[in-house]
This record gives C-alpha cells, structure tokens and sequence, in this order.
C-alpha cells in the first residue's frame, strides 16, 4: 500500500474520529478503521488514571479476552510507561527478543505477536498515554508506519479534548439548567436579533408560557404581551416593575449577555413575583394612614380628657365618666389596629392555611359570640342551615367573617328586630358545588348612595342613625378579604329603612 492511500485512509478515520464527541465512539472507530491505515493484530490505548497512579490498557483489537486490560499498570511499566514517562516513540521488531519482558508484553508476545509500535499521545507538553500496535510476522514496523500512528495519536489526542470540553459545556449546561429549573425567577433571554435563546421552566406560572414552544422563535411571534415586549424594545439595563398578566406584579431585571471575551450574546430579562413585598408594602401604607388620621382623633381626645381630669382634681364629678371615656376610645383603638391587621395579613397570603371545616358549627359559635348583644337590645336571633356543609378554609377566619355580619345585624338593628341567617346548596357559575349563606336584619337599612363603599376600607355611613353607633370601618372589608381569599364572593341588598341582607357563597370542599 502507497504512502499517499494510506494518508487518505487515515484522514477517512480521523474525518470519523469528529463525528462524536464521547470517547466509546473513538475506540470504535480506532478499533474498526486504524488497520486499515496501520497494520496490526493487536491496537490497545493506554492512558493515564491519575487518580489511580498508573495507566490503563483499552484493548481494541485483537486478544480482547487474554490481555490484562483490567488492572492498573505503574506509571513506568512496560513499553507504554516508557513512552509515557519519556515522550518518546518505540519500534520494537521481536518482541521475543527484548530483555525484562512485563506483564502486557509477555502475553503479546504468547500470541505470537512480534513487531511493536508505540507512540505518545499528548496534549501540549503533558503526555495522556499512548498508542500501542502489535502484529505477527510478516509485519514489521517501520518510519512510515511510525509518522501514521503519530498522525493518528495526534488525532486522538484531539478528538480526547474536544470531548473533555464537550463534556465540561454539557456538565455546565446541566448544572445551569438544574438552577435555572429550581427557581422561582421566571428568565428569558433573546439574542441579537429577537430570538429566544433560553427561557426556564417559571415562565409558565408566570407568563403563561411554555418554555419549549418559544425558545428558538422570535419574541414578537410566540409572545403576545405589550409590557413584556416594551421592556425588551427599551433595552436599558436595570430594574423596573412588570405588571403580569394575572395582575400580579414583578420585578424586572434587564441585563445585557455577553462572552468571556466580552462579545455580546442578547439581552436577558430576569422576573421575580414581587406581589407580595407590594402588599406588605400596602399593609404598611395602610397603617401608616391609619395611624396619621384614624388615630389621631381618639389619641387627642384621651389627651384631652387627661388634661381635664388633671386640671379638675380627684374630687370632679364627671371623674368616673371621663375615665370610661379613656377607657371605650383606648379600646376602640385596640380594635382598630387589630382589625388593620388582621387585613393586613389575609390580603399579603399570610394566613392562607387550609382545612376541611364544617360551616355549621362555625355559624353557631359565631351565634353564640354575639347572643349576649342581642339579649340586650331584646333582638330575636334566627338560623335555617342544612345538617352539614364541608369547606376548605381556616376555622378562625370563617368564623370572624361570620361574627362580623351577624354582628354589624345586630349593632344597626333597633330593638325588638330579628336577625336571621340561612344556609342553602347551590352551584356556582362553573357548575362547582357551593353554599350560599344569606344574613339578613330588619336594622336601618343603607342608603343606596352608600351601598357600592360599604366593603371599601374605613368606609362608614355617616347619618344620624349611625352617629351613636361606634366601629372602625374595617370589619366589612375584612369579611369581604375572607370571603374572596376562599374562592368566595359576597354582596349586599339593603332597602334604608328596611333592613339589610349580605348574601355570601362559598366553594364546598370537593369529596
């Protein structure tokens, strides 16, 4: 065989070498093709296992069954550790005849195999191991036979380190996929020309998106959502505020990508659930209002009356009525914070607990919280409910929003009236099952101009039916919050001077 066919041979196997970047497919290839290029009967690679302190025989063809291709030979043990240690090639021409024969030698040379070839294999200066051809006579190995395993070492050194970094890229990948699946960040990231190059698993909770349906595909196509896309179209780097679609809101990072080398890859926009910190932001807000206006009433009059008192003496006579003044504005601070909140805190999802309660036993502790009341201004208290009515709510809360219409029937309900509550099963608009809970008084009524307020926050009727009758504006809102925070809804009918009915409905648990 001509030098030049054996020269296309061997650009055929190190062609082939590239197809694949996993190692098993480099010992194949040698194993099926190198004999066409190198005459052999036997072609092992030996590589170094620094781990293990010596080097390791892959057999490829030939005496797959006899050579010692299991056990870790020492770093300068037979022909491979010589080259591995010096660098160096060796041309053996009787294998028979060499002095100090070792291990993989000796069994070599049992199978009648003579001429040996063994070239290096390096990376740079660092040798990985080496190439070893052996065959039977007639084969002798020669100067050409030597610049082709050289050649072919040379390509397996790099085929070696292009899977070492095929491998390094996919190990990166992974890991950055295993982050970017893990958190709660939605991220999306286009390149150059409006491509999305990369969007993580949070996109779909967050945007509605599935992540393989978009990446590789222009933003403008795949995505139809003007704020996400007025974002990319700015293209300034920082931090801003997203609205999301299900009116949730998000903080929007925009950061510009690039490569080690500082070339520019796209832009990435990283979003993150921000609704929360907004609400607590509210809930402070809220307090801060309520403590600069709804508060500040009451704390003046029980300076006031402190004032006063100091000034008249413990001899006055009004002393004891001033001090239950203190005492009834003191406490209706108390429930003014405690119902702000308690606000507070269902609206920020930070008492979203969840367990199977049965609403008829609610309804009667709630009865039995605002009897004594009812007692008082001789106010008939009536319940019509079903035997039972299972829902997934927190028993506290239900039972709060309760108390709070049965009581606010019997604080606007004069004496002798009736307050009645009744239960019922119903289907609500997408044919899940419910219950519907109607509260209804023979009270003052509201007038109509007041009904679209009387769940907003410290909204109260202010006319002389209601000028004597104290509450901190809270208690619907907060029932309203309940309600809705289970899947809920309520609403008020009232006829001034007629009575009052708050109809509640409330998703059953599902058995």
């Amino acid at each position: 065989m001509s030098q030049a066919e054996r020269l296309r041979r061997l650009s055929e196997i190190l062609v082939e070498l590239f197809r694949s970047p996993v190692p098993t497919h480099f010992f194949q290839t040698l194993g099926d093709r190198a004999g066409t290029a190198v005459l052999s009967d036997y072609l092992a690679v030996c590589l170094q296992d620094l781990e293990k302190g010596g080097y390791l025989v892959h057999s490829l063809l030939g005496l797959e069954a006899g050579a010692p291709s299991q056990r870790v030979f020492s770093p300068d043990e037979g022909l491979p550790g010589r080259t591995i240690s010096t660098g160096k090639s060796y041309l053996v021409d009787d294998l028979a005849a060499e002095d100090g024969v070792h291990d993989l030698e000796g069994v070599l040379a049992a199978a009648g195999l003579r001429a040996v070839l063994v070239v290096p294999i390096r990376r740079g200066l660092e040798v990985l191991g080496a190439l070893l051809f052996a065959g039977r006579p007639p084969i002798v190995y020669g100067d050409d036979d030597l610049q082709i395993a050289q050649l072919l070492a040379a390509g397996l050194s790099a085929a070696l380190e292009t899977s070492s970094a095929y491998q390094a890229a996919a190990d990166e990948r992974s890991t950055l996929g295993a982050v970017l699946a893990s958190t709660a960040d939605a991220v999306i990231m286009l390149n150059q020309a409006g491509l999305v190059l990369l969007a993580n698993a949070a996109v779909r909770p967050m945007l509605g998106l599935a992540p393989d349906t978009i990446t590789g595909r222009p933003l403008l196509e795949v995505v139809d959502y003007a704020p996400l896309h007025d974002l990319f179209a700015a293209g300034r780097p920082g931090i801003s505020e997203l609205p999301l679609p299900d009116g949730r809101i998000a903080q929007a990072s925009l950061v510009p990508v690039t490569t080690p080398f500082g070339e520019p890859v796209g832009v990435a926009a990283i979003l993150r659930d921000i609704t929360l910190l907004k609400n607590l932001e509210q809930m402070k807000n809220d307090f801060v209002n309520t403590v600069s206006h709804d508060l500040k009433g009451p704390i003046t009059v029980i300076a006031g009356l402190a004032d006063l008192m100091r000034m008249a003496g413990s001899g006055d006579a009004n002393h004891e009525t001033r001090c239950q003044d203190i005492r009834d504005t003191a406490q209706h601070m108390a429930e003014l914070v405690t119902d702000l909140l308690d606000i507070g805190k269902i609206e920020a999802g930070l008492d979203s607990a969840r367990e199977p309660v049965d609403l008829v036993p609610l309804i009667g502790e709630a009865l039995g919280m605002v009897k004594s009341r009812a007692e008082t201004k001789n106010i008939e208290l009536r319940a019509d409910l079903p035997e039972e009515a299972i829902i997934l709510a927190a028993r506290s809360r239900v039972r709060q929003a309760l108390i709070n219409l049965l009581d606010n029937g019997v604080k606007y309900t004069p004496a002798g009236g009736r307050v009645t509550i009744a239960a019922a099963f119903s289907a609500s608009g997408d044919g899940a099952k419910a219950v519907a809970i109607r509260v209804s008084d023979t009270g003052i009524g509201i007038p109509a101009r007041d009904l679209p307020h009387v769940f907003d926050k410290f909204y109260r009727v202010k006319n002389k039916a209601t000028r004597e009758i104290s509450g901190t504006g809270l208690g619907l809102a907060i029932t309203k919050t309940i309600v809705e925070a289970y899947g809920g809804q309520i609403r008020v009918e009232s006829i001034e001077g007629a009575g009052t009915t708050f109809a509640l409905e409330l998703p059953l648990a599902r058995s």
